[in-house]
């Protein structure tokens, strides 16, 4: 037992009485048995169970007293102090100088013996007494005595007792008020009666009859289900445990006095007593009669689409992205390819028509799906084996992307009208015209022939200009926009099906949003390498100072992040365009700190020195002619490469790790060689496997 506080800690004492709800509450007959015992054991006329507040000692059960509560003045037990946890005794309190002149003593009841023992909760609380009461001198036996504490332990496990039932009792209200105020319909039916126990206000309200169900069968309160199963499946779940789960299940319910008909998800659990026994069925229910309703629209739209598909004088067909497979084929489009849906429908395109391998379908409908854009061509002449012959015929050609609800595209809608006829008569037509036209385009034809090659050429390069400059803007913004969407509908997908797919779904996912966070900084890279072009407009006076300051606060937080310590010399003022050198400066000093061993801060070194053209490597070409050249060196104490891939690792999308060992897109070196290369200077590096790198910089050391 946990140390008796008694009256020492009167504030708590007085919060731990307070927790068993006893003050003030009606009498119980287990709590008059056991003064009715103490008399009898004691062979007191009067005993009492009494509890203490800051007020007064209130009679819980008094036995052969009329009397119901006292001040605290007058209470003779809260008198005794000095050890509460034992039982006392007060022989003769008219001998007693305590006592002698209590009110309770000297009037009636004229109280002259007194035993109590303390009524102690397990937290050490003395709560009131136990204790018997006689109008002579006297004294209890060991036996007497004993029986006592005994009766006061009763009354103790009655308190706890008590307090559990309230608390059972108020996480009942407390589990009663959930289900009132759940989101869905629940109801708890128990026995084979199926008599309703529980029915939240939803639950109710599907049912249409009003407040007043609690405890009537559910037979008598939505009588007509009687024909309709439902009563039959619930006593199934009762009798084999077994939990029922349907979904859009149609019900016939009178609501208001009209009988209509409804759908519901719902679910008919067992619920066990203590026992383990099944001895109700709780029914959690959705209305979804909205949803069923709106889903047979569609069905009903899609079949008259459906209808109109297959009635439609024009081919059409539709072939989904996987394998460029047929889904649905009309029979004009099947009339039109000469096979049967049979040999068209769930087939892919090259296997279902394997004669058009070479005349370039399907790739254009791979770039329909691809791209978005859509095809439509005129008077296309297609090669089909029809009736185990082949022949050309022409189409006027459409292909549409199929796109859906988010976006995606996942097929291509083929409208195709056969204009053989009207395409074969003009072509003999233009051959006739031809014969009188063909002297005169020959002629004419050499002439401008040497004309057209020109203008084609010079067309091609202006295009081939356009494209590049074009380049930059579509790679920042065109080709990142649908990199976007993939990884925002992925995070989507994620968040609305997280506990309803599995973990490999769920893997798919996330590898999804990693490759489009590696496509995206691969095009950001391209972009940049895309910008990094050839000279055209006069450097100026650079300072690699200054370069290299603003690189260090752009690379902040990957420093700080790694714990990267980074040393550098005054370097020297070149020639050249301060943003492609920041691009070199900022790819250098990145790849030092991302590729340093496993548990390792990088450490990064940034020398500098001038060089007479006679000190340069004899195995280095420059382009410059300049006497003197800049070299500054980007060391590390990383992880090194083996030289023999010195030329592999400034070359476009090349890597010595796999992506997993380290992040990047392949592109950084190559920017740098061609910034590098831009300002007529010259990089190369020197490393061994496991022990760093150099990367050595060469810039002329005069104006370019």
């Amino acid at each position: 037992m946990n140390k008796i506080t008694g009256f020492l800690n009167e504030n708590s004492r007085l919060i731990a009485v307070k927790s068993y709800d006893i003050l003030d509450s009606l009498p119980e007959q287990d709590y008059d048995n056991i003064t009715y015992l103490a008399a009898q054991f004691c062979q007191t006329p009067v005993s009492l169970i009494s509890f203490i507040d800051d007020t007064r000692e209130w009679f819980k059960s008094s036995h052969g007293l009329k009397l119901k509560e006292v001040s605290l003045s007058h209470s003779i037990f809260t008198h005794y102090t000095l050890n509460p946890s034992e039982t006392f005794i007060i022989t003769d309190l008219c001998q007693d100088a305590c006592f002698a002149e209590n009110p309770l003593v000297v009037y009636a009841p004229h109280m002259v013996f007194y035993a109590a023992t303390p009524l102690i909760d397990e937290d050490g609380f003395v709560l009131g007494s136990l204790c018997v009461i006689d109008n002579h001198p006297r004294t209890l036996s060991q036996d007497q005595i004993k029986t006592l504490e005994i009766l006061s332990g009763q009354v103790i496990n009655l308190l706890k007792l008590r307090r559990k039932n309230k608390e059972l009792n108020e996480k009942e209200a407390d589990f009663r008020s959930l289900l009132s105020q759940a989101p869905v319909a629940i109801g708890l039916f128990v026995g084979k009666e199926m008599r309703v126990d529980l029915a939240n206000d939803l639950m109710i309200s599907y049912w249409g009859k009003g407040p007043c169900v609690i405890g009537k069968p559910l037979i008598e309160i939505i009588p007509e289900i009687k024909e309709q199963g439902f009563l039959e499946i619930l006593n199934n779940v009762l009798e084999t445990d077994v939990p029922y789960i349907t979904q859009n299940t149609i019900a016939q319910l009178e609501i208001d006095g009209v009988l209509g008909s409804y759908y519901f998800d719902f679910i008919y659990q067992p619920i066990h007593d203590q026992k383990g026994s099944v001895y109700a069925v709780m029914n959690i229910a959705v209305d979804v009669t909205d949803r069923v309703l709106t889903q047979q629209k569609i069905d009903l739209a899609q079949q008259q689409i459906l209808t109109s598909f297959e009635e439609s004088p024009v081919a059409i067909a539709l072939i989904d992205e996987f394998e460029l497979t047929y889904r649905m084929a009309n029979p004009f489009y099947c009339q039109l390819v000469g096979r049967t849906p049979e040999q068209l429908i769930n087939k892919p395109l090259l296997i279902a028509v394997p004669e058009i391998k070479e005349q370039g379908f399907d790739q254009i409908l791979k770039n329909v799906i691809a791209t978005g854009i859509s095809y439509i061509a005129p008077e296309v002449s297609v090669d089909l084996i029809r009736d185990s012959k082949l022949e050309t015929i022409y189409v006027n050609l459409t292909y549409q992307p199929r796109r859906q609800i988010n976006g995606e595209i996942s097929g291509v809608l083929v409208i195709a009208t056969d204009v053989s006829m009207q395409v074969r008569s003009r072509q003999k037509i233009e051959i006739s015209e031809n014969k009188y036209k063909q002297l005169t385009v020959e002629l004419e034809g050499r002439v401008k022939l040497r004309t057209q090659e020109l203008t084609i050429l010079n067309e091609d390069l202006l295009r081939l200009n356009d494209n590049l400059r074009q380049f930059a803007y579509i790679a920042s913004h065109d080709l990142q926009e649908p990199l976007r969407k993939i990884q925002t509908f992925s995070s989507i997908l994620s968040e609305n099906l997280a506990d309803k797919i599995d973990e490999n779904s769920i893997d798919l996912l996330n590898r999804i949003n990693v490759s489009g966070q590696r496509m995206s900084a691969l095009i950001k890279d391209l972009h940049k390498y895309s910008l990094v072009d050839s000279r055209k407009q006069k450097f100026g006076l650079v300072s690699l100072n200054t370069v290299l300051m603003d690189v260090l606060e752009i690379l902040n937080y990957e420093i700080r992040k790694y714990n990267a310590t980074i040393e550098f010399e005054q370097l020297g003022v070149v020639e050249g365009d301060k943003s492609q050198l920041m691009h070199l400066f900022q790819n250098l000093i990145s790849n030092a700190i991302k590729f340093t061993r496993p548990n390792e801060n990088p450490r990064i070194s940034i020398e500098y020195f001038i060089r007479h053209r006679s000190e340069l490597p004899k195995h280095l070409v420059f382009s410059s002619n300049a006497p003197l050249f800049h070299q500054i060196n980007v060391k590390d104490e990383g992880i090194g490469f083996d030289i023999k891939y010195l030329d592999r690792i400034f070359q476009v999308f090349q890597r010595l790790h796999t992506k997993n060992e380290f992040q990047g897109t392949g592109v950084g070196l190559a920017i740098c060689e061609r910034v590098v290369l831009n300002h007529n200077g010259v990089i190369t590096a020197i490393s061994e496997l496991g022990q760093g790198a150099t990367f050595c910089v060469y810039l002329p050391g005069f104006p370019i």
